[in-house]
Formats: C-alpha cells, sequence, structure tokens
C-alpha cells in the first residue's frame, strides 16, 4: 500500500513538472490565474514568509506562511495565484508545494550599471562591487531602506523584520554586495521611479574591501560638565587610531589618540559645559583604515536638571513611592503659559495641531505677550491640519507650515524649547509629550507631559528645530532652501545626556531609528512592563512585547486606543496577554506614546519612554517626531501611577482612585520604610486572628501569614523579605476590619 502510495504522488510530481512553465514565462501569465512553474530558492528564513525562486531564465518572489518551511538552495516546484504587490510580480497564495532536493544556487550576475536595474532582474541574485552606504557606522534597523552608492549612483538596501543583520554595523567603507532584486512601490496607481531594492540576507552578502572595520559604532560615556568618553571598535587593533572634534563640522580642535586595540576609547577633556560637539572616530592598521560616522555629543549642563511629569486625567496615587503623579484638571494650557511667561530671551514651538479654544487661546495669549516684552520667537506648525490657532499669534512672528507633496507626511512634534541660549544655566526648558494644543488634547483625550530644566537637552532640541527652519538664527525668517523635513534630515543631535544626574536619551524621527530604540527598551525589561500608546501597527513591537513576556514571565499591561488599527499587533498580544491587554472603552482619545519598563524595581533600571511617536511605520519612517527616554526610577513610578489610573477606567467607567482613609483611627506603621531588608509591621488587635498579605504592584501575592493578636498594638516582624526590590501593597484584614499601606524595598 505504501509503495502504490509513493508511486501516485511521484506520478502527480512528474506531470506536474511536465507542466511546470520557466519563470520568465510565469511572469508574464495574468493577475489571477494559476501557475506552475519550478526553480531555486535564492533565501531562507532570513526573510520571513517571502522566497525568491529562480531559474535559468529569471526569478520571482512567493509569499506566504506555507512557504517558511522552504531553506535557502531547495529545488522547489511552487503552484500558486499570479499576483502584483506594490509593483513586486509576486505569487500567493501558494496551494501546492514541493521540494525536490537541495542544490547550489545560481551564481549572481555582477551588475555595473544601477541605471540599468528593471523588471527583469527582479527576483535574482545580484552582485555589486564598491558599494558605500550613506549612513556607515550606524547599525542596521529592521523594515529600513538604505543609500548606497555605486560609481556615482544610488541604490536602495532594504533590511526587512527578523533579518540577522539588524543590530550590526553598517560599513563605512567601500564593500561589494550580494542581494536579492526586490521592488515596493508606494504608489502603485500613480507610478514609481525609484521603487528597486536589493533585498541583503546575511552578514555573509556584505564582502569588505578593507582588511580593518568597524564592529560597534562611535558612542559615548562618563558625561561630565568638561568631558565624555568616546567608544568604538574595530576586527582588528588600528595601529594608529584616534578622534577629530570641534564645535562644528571642521573638527577644528585638534586630535586625541587610543591606543592600540580592538575596542577604542578616547577621552575628552577641559570642555563648556552644555555644549554640543562634533566627534569622528578613526582607525588605521598600516594598509586600510576604518572611519566612523560623524557624530554630535553633548556634555552635562549646570543646569538643575529637574523633570516634572504633568497629565491630563486622574492619576493613581496609591502606587507612589514618594513622589505622586500631577493630575492637571484642565490646567495643562494654564501651566506651559506660565512656563511661557517666563521666558526671556527665545521661544522656539514645534507643534502637530493648534486651535483657537479657550484653553489653547491662553498659550497663544502667553506667546503673544512673550513677543511683546522682546522675547525671539519661531514657530512651525503642521501644513496637513488647520492649526486655527497659529493665526491667533502676532503676524510679526515667524510661522513655517510644512510642505506638502508626496516628498512629506506630516510634522507631528510636541515640543517647546524655551531660553537654550541664556548665559543663565537655570532658564532653558524643554515641554514635550503627546499633548497637541487644542481643546480635547489639553482637557479630555488621555495625554501627558514632560519637562526638562535642562540647557543640554535645550540646546539639542534646538538642533532638530533648526534643521527644519533651515537657519539657527533665533532673528531668522526659515531658509526655505536650507529646511529639511522628514526623509530630507539627517541623525544630527546628541542621543545621550545627564540630567540631574539621570541618564536621559533623545531621538527624532524619522533619521533616527527610533522603532530600534523603542525594541531596545522593551529588551531591557526584566520584573514589568506597561505600554499606554494611542497606535501600534508594527508587529516586530507586539513580538518583542510576546516574547519578553514568554521568556522573562514578565508582569504585563497594555493599554491602546482602538483594537481596528491595531489589528495585527492586538492579534499578536492578545494570546499572550490576555485580559491584561486592554482597549479604550471610551468617547475620547487614548493618546498616550508611552512605554514603562521595570517600574517595580529600582535596580533595574526603570525606564519611561514618551513623546510624540506613535508605534507605526509612519512615525519611524515618514513623520518628523520626537522621542525621550528617561531612565529613573521615580519617573518610571509617576508614570506608573497615570497608567493604573488609565487601567481602572479602561473598559468605560469610573474610577475612585488612590488608597481610602480608614474611617477609624486604625493604621499600619511599617517601619524602616523604605528598607534594604527586614522590617515591622505594627498593627491593632482586637483578640482575632488577623491575615497579613503583602502583594506586589501586579497583584501577584508574595507574603501571607496569620497572627493570633491581643488587644492593642501587635508587632509582626519580616525577616525575610521578597527576592526583588519594588514597591509592595501590605494589607491587613481582621474581623471585618480591612487597612492598607505601602513598603518600598530598596
Amino acid at each position: 500500500m505504501t509503495k502504490h502510495f509513493i508511486l501516485v504522488i511521484s506520478c502527480v510530481l512528474a506531470v506536474l513538472s511536465l507542466n511546470a512553465q520557466d519563470i520568465a514565462t510565469t511572469r508574464n501569465a495574468s493577475l489571477g490565474s494559476t501557475v506552475t512553474f519550478r526553480g531555486v530558492s535564492l533565501n531562507g528564513p532570513e526573510l520571513p514568509n517571502i522566497r525568491y525562486i529562480q531559474d535559468a531564465t529569471g526569478g520571482i518572489a512567493i509569499y506566504g506562511s506555507n512557504v517558511s518551511s522552504i531553506n535557502e538552495g531547495d529545488s522547489v516546484l511552487i503552484t500558486g495565484t499570479m499576483t502584483n504587490y506594490n509593483n513586486l510580480v509576486e505569487v500567493t497564495p501558494v496551494t501546492s508545494m514541493s521540494v525536490l532536493a537541495n542544490v547550489a544556487l545560481p551564481a549572481a550576475q555582477v551588475i555595473t550599471d544601477v541605471s540599468l536595474i528593471d523588471d527583469q532582474y527582479e527576483g535574482e541574485l545580484l552582485h555589486f562591487d564598491n558599494c558605500t552606504f550613506a549612513n556607515g557606522g550606524a547599525l542596521f534597523a529592521g523594515n529600513t531602506n538604505y543609500n548606497v552608492t555605486i560609481g556615482g549612483q544610488t541604490l536602495q538596501i532594504r533590511i526587512l523584520n527578523g533579518s540577522p543583520l539588524i543590530g550590526e554595523v553598517i560599513p563605512s567603507g567601500a564593500v561589494n554586495l550580494t542581494g536579492i532584486m526586490s521592488q515596493y512601490c508606494f504608489s502603485p496607481t500613480t507610478g514609481c521611479t525609484s521603487g528597486y531594492q536589493l533585498l541583503l540576507r546575511t552578514i555573509n552578502d556584505i564582502e569588505a574591501t578593507s582588511s580593518i572595520f568597524l564592529t560597534q559604532p562611535i558612542s559615548t560615556a562618563g558625561i561630565t560638565t568638561t568631558g565624555f568618553d568616546i567608544h568604538w571598535s574595530t576586527n582588528i587593533p588600528g595601529d594608529n587610531s584616534y578622534i577629530k572634534y570641534g564645535v562644528t563640522p571642521a573638527l577644528e580642535m585638534g586630535t586625541i589618540t587610543s591606543g592600540n586595540t580592538t575596542n577604542h576609547v578616547a577621552t575628552l577633556t577641559g570642555l563648556t559645559p552644555a555644549t554640543i560637539y562634533y566627534v569622528r572616530a578613526y582607525s588605521w592598521n598600516g594598509v586600510d583604515s576604518a572611519v566612523t560616522l560623524e557624530r554630535t555629543f553633548v556634555t552635562q549642563s549646570l543646569s538643575s536638571g529637574t523633570i516634572k511629569t504633568y497629565f491630563n486625567r486622574v492619576t493613581d496615587i496609591s502606587y507612589s513611592t514618594g513622589t505622586n503623579a500631577v493630575f492637571l484638571n484642565h490646567r495643562i494650557a494654564d501651566t506651559l503659559a506660565a512656563y511661557i511667561d517666563r521666558t526671556n530671551s527665545s521661544l522656539d514651538i514645534a507643534i502637530y495641531n493648534w486651535d483657537h479654544s479657550p484653553d489653547a487661546m491662553k498659550i497663544i495669549t502667553a506667546v503673544n505677550n512673550a513677543y511683546n516684552r522682546g522675547v525671539k520667537i519661531r514657530v512651525i506648525s503642521d501644513g496637513s491640519t488647520v492649526n486655527s490657532g497659529v493665526n491667533g499669534l502676532n503676524n510679526a512672528i515667524p510661522v513655517l507650515s510644512t510642505p506638502q507633496g508626496s516628498d512629506y507626511t506630516i510634522m507631528h512634534n510636541k515640543f517647546v524649547i524655551m531660553d537654550a541660549n541664556v548665559s543663565n544655566p537655570d532658564y532653558p526648558v524643554v515641554w514635550t509629550g503627546s499633548t497637541n494644543f487644542t481643546e480635547g488634547q489639553l482637557d479630555d483625550d488621555a495625554n501627558n507631559v514632560i519637562v526638562f530644566q535642562d540647557q543640554s537637552l535645550a540646546r539639542g532640541y534646538k538642533m532638530e528645530f533648526d534643521e527644519m527652519w533651515g537657519d539657527s538664527s533665533q532673528n531668522s525668517q526659515p531658509n526655505m532652501t536650507m529646511s529639511r523635513f522628514g526623509q530630507f534630515k539627517t541623525d544630527n543631535t546628541p542621543h545621550e545626556y545627564v540630567i540631574g544626574g539621570k541618564r536621559v536619551e533623545s531621538y527624532f524621527s524619522p533619521s533616527d531609528q527610533v522603532n530600534t530604540q523603542i525594541l531596545n527598551t522593551i529588551e531591557t525589561a526584566d520584573d514589568d512592563l506597561y505600554f499606554a500608546v494611542m497606535v501600534i501597527t508594527r508587529s516586530d513591537l507586539a513580538y518583542a512585547i510576546r516574547d519578553r513576556i514568554q521568556t522573562q514571565s514578565l508582569a504585563a499591561k497594555g493599554i491602546i486606543d482602538d483594537a481596528s488599527t491595531s489589528a495585527t499587533p492586538y492579534g499578536i498580544l492578545n494570546p499572550s496577554m490576555g485580559t491584561s491587554l486592554a482597549v479604550n472603552g471610551h468617547n475620547w482619545i487614548f493618546h498616550h506614546k508611552y512605554l514603562v519598563v521595570d517600574a517595580s524595581n529600582p535596580a533595574s533600571d526603570p525606564i519611561v519612554l514618551t513623546g510624540s511617536h506613535n508605534w507605526s511605520n509612519g512615525a519611524d519612517q515618514k513623520n518628523d517626531e520626537n522621542t525621550v527616554i528617561v531612565h529613573d526610577a521615580s519617573i518610571a513610578n509617576q508614570y506608573y501611577q497615570d497608567f493604573m489610573g488609565r487601567w481602572c477606567e479602561r473598559n468605560g467607567g469610573t474610577c475612585s482612585l488612590g488608597l481610602e482613609e480608614s474611617s477609624n483611627d486604625m493604621q499600619l506603621l511599617i517601619y524602616p520604610n523604605p528598607t534594604t531588608g527586614a522590617f515591622a509591621i505594627q498593627v491593632p488587635g482586637d483578640g482575632n486572628t488577623a491575615d497579613i498579605t503583602i502583594t506586589d504592584i501586579t497583584g501577584k501575592q508574595v507574603y501571607h501569614t496569620q497572627k493570633k493578636t491581643v488587644s492593642g498594638n501587635n508587632t509582626v516582624e519580616i525577616t525575610d523579605p521578597f527576592a526583588k526590590k519594588g514597591i509592595y501593597l501590605v494589607t491587613y484584614e481582621s474581623n471585618g476590619t480591612v487597612l492598607t499601606s505601602r513598603i518600598v524595598i530598596e
């Protein structure tokens, strides 16, 4: 019987093989028709759910989860339906698939003239010599295109999500590239002229032509008011390694040498506080050299470093570890106006949406008053929204409405820079967060604000504003010749800051690979993770959260505004999170864009990531956006208080937030609190047996005991506290009496 079955299958495959067309003929088949062809797969799982099949006549893509078992070199027989996906000829769904053997790949065709690339090369393995990446020295990110120059011509390189190249250093010198030619047209109905893109599969597709090359990009550490360290790494020691630096791109301040090693460190000293420096690193081994990108770094300021957070919906301060999250009840506009009223010299505003509602008018009035007292003001607004509030500004205030057209999307920033360059370091302020200047955003839609009193960050943000404005002078009108938005911006601002002793990171989209920073932040979570995000359309972020939950057994909760716009990520997260993943049940917009990591464990680098950036492709690759990442337990706890407030009301109800005071004089006394070890709980007694339970911030019970009490005060000593540092809720129950308090383990 088995022999007969095998014989039948063999006969079927033989018939299909006889009916198989070559790929050149298959590519000309009409859309929607069924085709059968055979060829060799040029890739395996390094390009998820898509395989490129090539024979002697051409190449073609096949797509679907059922092709994921095909490996590089598999000779396959395919039957499926002809489609066209954004100008890419593709077979999907694949209805029949057989792996016949594993064979050698066809030799890659060598291309010397990029301008000759057209559909005849689509789906084929190609080779290019002497390619130079435009942003060599940075790190590859997923779902991202990179430009390379080949003989004065430009070719786009595409790195897909899940690629093993993600996180690898982009070559800084000339390399040879081998990859699969693909195509993606953003607007197939209107035509494309630049949709061809080379897909790199693994690091083996990049052939170094230099004997020395970068293995880690240039970075900084040890930031002080007068200096910082510069780090970079190479594959072999450099006989002569050094940096050049200066306060301009000319790197006019000289050189500092590093040792003969693969892990290079150069220390800059004698610098000026709150000053941005341009730095480039070099390593030479006597034959070849490795050169990093020119990057900007900034010294610590002499400012106070105060960081304040504000929320426009009620927060749950029962989770406070000492600093209560501030709920501004219809007072966001008043608070911003008060900051503007204290501005002395300069005011730069970049805002997506600004209406002329009563609260927005408070901001308009404050800006006009600032102008009348001599403050230099510049305003950038998005050109695709009405922004009626801008019309209320003094006509003498210069306003730049962002350019429109197919080359641009939206300017979605939400930040205000005050007094960036004044001599007093306690004046500069950066105001940012998720809040637009409209009635709904200021008062009803769930939003947050974070404010930094720091001159270094103010100057970094001013650098970004200047790039969009096209000029750095506070007295200038916008220079449209030099102005850059969206895809035309460069990664030119500092990313690392020390503010009030805290590490703070700053990034702008689409130039700074912000999605990678979100992924990196997710992957630091050891104990807990909470996300409050209006929109998630990036599947890689959903997979990262899911995987972290599963591998680390994290306590995790998330709230999004609408499941329909986040359908695929919601489907990825829901099986792992269940009821811990919520959708906003109110008619106001859940507009936050923040992530809180390890709020329960001060020893695990608690982090808040917030700003204007939704978790979408548009935010990462097209829009102008701003994001800050704050490494601080107190700030993380304040955002956690807001999250728990939103969690309480997630299903459309209202909540009484905060621990309610007892109706009698009985209370729990915990000492010492905070504690680094053992502590005692003093409880009232009535002669009954009391239950004492301790839970973590997720509600998980970590300790329970019973105590037979006597009348008066009773003491329970906890000599073997819980394994992890964090915030815990202590609950006492006896004869119908329930008392609660908090303990902080440091």
